[in-house]
């Protein structure tokens, strides 16, 4: 499997692992972590996304971009859209792991909630040596997704995943991920809890009205309603009724 690949890499990649907590702030990372993100999720990652995200001014990203490029981890094309080079990749596939880690600790074996997880593991993944990633993730038996359904470097969704927006109605689904994008909002995601839309949970697409631009759930704890925006970022599995 990929993933177990990905891991072994570790052990290889841990003067680097070194490099990055040395020579990169914790900006850079949380720069290199959601380009990562956005490429993950088919988004195209510019300027003014990254300002908007990370909620700072644009001459800010500016000059963190500039950085970046200088520093071997992105390149910006004539488009001005922003990607990661082969070293910018490898070090974001890094943080990236160490941030579902630490959601996967924080929420499985330390019992913080669910929808807080996220914001703590920001501050975490960027105190974690190779070795203690090393030693958690063998301690966690090498978790292959996050709690929130985010798969590992290395790992993917089932192929036949989709958005919740691209459900019909009548159709029962699982719950596979809740999109990084809707992490960033704790308030947003303790009322996904609080509904239970989350991974491994099924609910029924009851309906979908263009006229309040809402998708309507039910599920065995009750019925639930999601502005499309937020509906367009949860993927689901279909599940097969007899």
């Amino acid at each position: 499997m990929y993933f177990r690949d990905f891991y072994a890499k570790l052990s290889i990649i841990k003067y680097l692992c070194i490099k990055i907590m040395s020579d990169h702030s914790q900006v850079i990372e949380e720069y290199l972590l959601l380009l990562y993100e956005l490429d993950r999720a088919g988004e195209k990652a510019k300027a003014v996304t990254l300002a908007t995200r990370l909620e700072t001014s644009p001459p800010t990203v500016h000059a963190t971009i500039i950085r970046m490029q200088r520093d071997g981890l992105v390149k910006v094309k004539k488009s001005k859209e922003i990607s990661l080079t082969k070293e910018g990749q490898e070090v974001a596939e890094n943080i990236a792991y160490r941030h579902n880690l630490s959601e996967y600790f924080l929420c499985n074996t330390l019992g913080i909630p669910w929808y807080e997880v996220h914001q703590h593991a920001h501050l975490l993944e960027h105190a974690m040596t190779p070795v203690v990633v090393e030693k958690l993730a063998e301690f966690l038996n090498n978790p292959e997704f996050c709690p929130h359904g985010t798969p590992m470097p290395g790992s993917a969704l089932p192929k036949n995943t989709i958005s919740l927006m691209e459900t019909e109605p009548g159709m029962m689904v699982e719950i596979a991920m809740i999109g990084e994008v809707l992490e960033d909002s704790v308030d947003l995601m303790k009322i996904l809890h609080g509904h239970r839309i989350m991974p491994g949970n099924q609910h029924k697409v009851v309906e979908k009205t263009e006229v309040l631009r809402s998708i309507s759930l039910e599920s065995k704890d009750g019925p639930s309603t999601l502005p499309f925006h937020v509906a367009e970022n949860i993927f689901v599995i279909q599940v097969l009724l007899d």
